[in-house]
C-alpha cells in the first residue's frame, strides 16, 4: 500500500469521488474470508513481524460493519458488527485484553450492546487451546450524562496468546455513523469498514490520514416500513423501496502510529474515515437538509443562550468596570486595558469548551469560568466600548484540525476574540495570564478558524503565519592580567520561547535557572550579573544575560564557541515518518560570536565554515568562521522560511539536521605557546 500525503483540497477531491463512486459505480463486494474463532497454527507462527520487528502488539485483523435496519416505531435503527483479533506478544500489552464499549445515551435513545464474545488462544504443545470469557467478566463502568461504557476483560493471558472478541451495537441514533480509525500505535496486518444504507440518507465522508482509502461499493435493493411525511402535516407507515448503497474501505499492513517530535496530535494524520449527515431524501420529496450552512450555523449561535445572546445586549451589569478601564477615545489603548484587566483577574476552568454553562453575568461577578466566558465576555466587554469584536471558533491541535468546507460544530473546542481597530486585526485570548495582546497560545495555530459574525470568514489559523525570531550574543576577551577569559552573554528570545519560560519558571526558581546554566558548561566557570529582563511584562520578548569568567590551564584546549546554545542531538530519530513534520511556527535562530585569542594560545585548529540551503529557498544553515591575528568572528544561523513539511520531506529535513548536529559539536582547538 502506497502512501500518499493528502492536503484538505485534496481530501474534498476525494470526498467528492467517494460520492460519486457511490451513484456511478455498482460491483460485487465479496464478504470477508476470516470468521470469528478461525485461529490456526499460521497466526502463532511469527516470533516477529517485518512490518515492525519491536512490536509488542500486531492487530491481525479488524473489521466493523453498520446496517440500517427498521425499528419497530417506523425508523430505523443501525446496528455496527465489531470484530477485532490481536497477537500480543509483550506482557506491557496486556492491557489490550481490557475492552471499553463506549454507548451514546439521548434524552430519548440509549444505545445497546449484545452478542459479545470474546476468546483467548494460546499455544501449548503444538496445540492451540482456547480460554472463553464467561459473561461475568462484563460489565458497566464510567457512566456519565451522555454516554455509559460496557467493559470487558479477555482472560488466560500470556506472551504470544491471540485474543478475539466480537460484539454488536444496537443505536436509535440514524443521524450519526460511528467513526472508523485504520490504525493503531502497533501494526495492523488488516481492517476493514463497510456500510450499508438506504438513500434515504445522503451522508458526507470524510477521509483523512497518508494511507489512500479506496472504497469498493455495490448497489443493491431493499423494502423498508418507515413513518414517512406526506408534506401535508400528515405522516404514515409505508414501505419504502429504497436503493441501497454498499460501501467497503480496505487497508492491510498499516505501520504503527506513533508520536514523534514535531507532531501536533496523531489524530490529524491517523488514517480513519468519518460521515457528516447532509440531508433526509424522503420519496417524493425534495431532500431535506440537515446539515446547516455556516451562514445558518453562526444565526444559530448569535441567538443560542449559551453561546452569542448576551455579546450585543444592554449588559448594564458591566457598564461601571468598562467605563473604569476606557480613557479616552484611543480604541487600540481602551482594547489593550480591557483585555489585560479580563487576563489578569478572571481564571480559566476549562480549556476545552464552545458554550456557556451559565450567562455572562454569573460569570463577571464570579471571576472564572471556561474559555468560551472568558473570551466571550472579553468580546462583549470590548463591544461594549464601542470596539469592533467578534467571536472566532477554532480547534486545537490536542483536538484535531477543523475542516474548512463543512460547518461541523463538534469539530471545534475552542473560542478566541478578533478585534479590528483603525482596519489591522487583532486575535486575543485573555485566558492566560501570561500571554501579551495580539498574541495567541501556540495550540491555536492548527489550521482554520471560523469568524462568528455576518460574514463568516475563515480566520487563518496555520503555523507558518508564525515567525519566532531569537538572536543571541557572546563577546569573549582576555582579563587585564592575561590570567582570565571573560565574557558577556545576550540572548533576546523568541516570543514563544520567552512565553514557555514564563510558564515554566517559578519565581523562585530563577537562581537554580541560572545554576543549571553554569553546570551545563561541564568546567569550571564563574556567572556574574545575571540577567532576566521583561520577565513581568508578557507583551514583551524575554532578554537573558549573564556575565562569566574562567581560566585556561592546560596545553591543549577543546573549545565549543557556542557555549550551550549548540543542537546536540537530531530531533529526528525515526528511521522513516509517514505523516508531516509541523513544526510550532517558521525560525530563524541567529548567535554571533566576538572572541579574543586567549593570552598565551594559538589557534591549532578551527572548524571550516559552511553554508547548506533547504529545498532551495525553505531552509537555511549558515556556520561562518573567520579570524585574524588577535580575534576570531563566528556568524551562525539556522532559518526555516516555513513549519509544515510533507512526509517526502522527512528524509532529507533529518539529514539536514544531522549535518548542523555535527557542524556544531566542532571545537576549536587551542595549544598553548611554549
Amino acid at each position: 500500500m502506497l502512501l500518499k500525503p493528502l492536503n484538505m483540497r485534496t481530501a474534498y477531491l476525494l470526498i467528492i469521488f467517494v460520492i460519486a463512486a457511490n451513484n456511478l459505480f455498482a460491483q460485487k463486494i465479496l464478504p470477508s474470508k476470516i470468521k470469528f474463532g478461525h485461529v490456526t497454527l499460521e497466526d502463532f507462527a511469527p516470533k516477529v513481524y517485518s512490518i515492525d520487528s519491536n512490536a509488542q502488539a500486531v492487530v491481525l485483523f479488524d473489521k466493523g460493519s453498520a446496517n440500517y435496519v427498521p425499528d419497530q416505531t417506523g425508523w430505523f435503527n443501525i446496528e455496527y458488527v465489531y470484530h477485532k483479533k490481536i497477537r500480543i506478544l509483550g506482557k506491557n500489552q496486556f492491557d489490550r485484553a481490557t475492552v471499553e464499549i463506549p454507548l451514546y445515551k439521548g434524552n430519548n435513545h440509549e444505545d445497546k450492546v449484545e452478542k459479545i464474545e470474546a476468546v483467548t488462544y494460546n499455544m501449548e504443545n503444538n496445540v492451540i487451546v482456547s480460554t472463553k470469557m464467561d459473561k461475568e467478566s462484563i460489565f458497566n463502568d464510567k457512566a456519565s450524562k451522555n454516554y455509559s461504557v460496557k467493559k470487558f476483560t479477555l482472560p488466560n493471558l500470556k506472551e504470544g496468546c491471540i485474543i478475539e472478541y466480537t460484539y454488536t451495537i444496537i443505536s436509535q441514533n440514524a443521524y450519526n455513523l460511528r467513526n472508523w480509525i485504520f490504525q493503531d500505535k502497533v501494526p495492523v496486518l488488516q481492517s476493514e469498514y463497510e456500510i450499508t444504507l438506504p438513500t434515504l440518507f445522503d451522508f458526507i465522508f470524510l477521509p483523512s490520514g497518508y494511507y489512500e482509502l479506496k472504497p469498493e461499493t455495490e448497489q443493491g435493493f431493499k423494502n423498508f416500513n418507515i413513518l414517512n411525511s406526506n408534506g401535508a402535516g400528515k405522516s404514515e407507515i409505508g414501505i419504502y423501496k429504497a436503493t441501497t448503497n454498499h460501501v467497503k474501505w480496505s487497508l492491510s499492513n498499516l505501520k504503527p502510529m506513533v508520536k514523534e517530535k514535531f507532531t501536533t496530535t496523531l489524530q490529524n494524520h491517523i488514517s480513519k474515515i468519518e460521515f457528516q449527515l447532509q440531508s433526509i431524501n424522503y420519496p417524493e420529496s425534495p431532500p431535506k437538509p440537515y446539515m446547516q450552512t455556516w451562514s445558518e450555523l453562526v444565526k444559530t449561535l448569535l441567538k443560542d443562550e449559551q453561546f452569542g445572546a448576551d455579546l450585543s445586549g444592554k449588559n448594564n451589569w458591566m457598564n461601571d468596570e468598562v467605563k473604569n478601564l476606557i480613557k479616552g477615545d484611543d480604541a487600540l489603548s481602551n482594547a489593550k486595558s480591557i483585555y489585560s484587566y479580563l487576563r489578569d483577574n478572571f481564571t480559566c476552568t476549562d480549556y476545552d469548551a464552545l458554550y456557556l454553562p451559565e450567562n455572562l453575568k454569573k460569570s463577571f461577578a464570579s471571576k472564572k469560568g471556561n474559555i468560551a466566558e472568558i473570551n466571550l465576555l472579553l468580546v462583549a466587554m470590548l463591544k461594549k466600548a464601542q470596539i469592533n469584536a467578534d467571536p472566532v471558533l477554532l480547534s486545537t491541535t490536542d483536538n484535531g484540525k477543523a475542516f474548512e468546507m463543512y460547518p461541523l460544530i463538534n469539530k471545534f473546542n475552542y473560542v478566541i476574540a478578533r478585534v479590528i481597530i483603525n482596519n489591522k486585526i487583532y486575535l486575543l485570548d485573555a485566558s492566560r495570564k501570561k500571554i501579551g495582546f495580539n498574541y495567541l497560545p501556540q495550540y491555536c495555530y492548527n489550521g482554520y478558524g471560523r469568524l462568528i459574525n455576518e460574514t463568516p470568514n475563515v480566520v487563518d489559523l496555520f503555523a507558518d503565519s508564525l515567525m519566532e525570531k531569537k538572536v543571541t550574543s557572546i563577546f569573549i576577551s582576555n582579563s587585564e592580567n592575561g590570567k582570565n577569559i571573560l565574557g558577556s552573554f545576550n540572548s533576546n528570545l523568541g516570543y514563544y520561547e520567552s512565553y514557555n519560560f514564563r510558564e515554566e519558571t517559578k519565581d523562585n526558581e530563577i537562581d537554580n535557572y541560572f545554576k543549571k546554566i553554569k553546570d551545563g558548561f561541564g568546567y569550571d566557570i564563574i556567572l556574574t550579573n545575571n540577567r532576566l529582563d521583561s520577565l513581568k511584562n508578557p507583551d514583551e520578548r524575554l532578554n537573558i544575560g549573564y556575565d562569566f569568567s574562567f581560566k585556561f590551564n592546560e596545553d591543549i584546549v577543546y573549545f565549543n564557541p557556542l557555549f550551550g546554545e549548540a543542537y546536540k542531538s537530531n530531533p529526528f530519530t525515526a528511521a522513516t515518518r509517514n505523516y508531516p513534520v509541523e513544526m510550532p511556527y517558521k525560525t530563524e535562530e541567529v548567535i554571533v560570536v566576538n572572541m579574543e585569542i586567549p593570552k598565551g594560545y594559538k589557534i591549532d585548529e578551527m572548524p571550516k565554515s559552511t553554508r547548506m540551503k533547504y529545498n532551495e529557498d525553505e531552509g537555511l544553515f549558515e556556520y561562518i568562521l573567520t579570524k585574524d591575528a588577535t580575534n576570531i568572528y563566528l556568524k551562525c544561523v539556522l532559518k526555516f522560511n516555513k513549519a509544515i513539511f510533507s512526509p517526502e520531506d522527512y528524509e532529507s529535513l533529518r539529514e539536514f539536521y544531522g549535518h548542523i548536529v555535527k557542524k556544531q559539536s566542532e571545537q576549536i582547538v587551542f595549544k598553548k605557546i611554549n
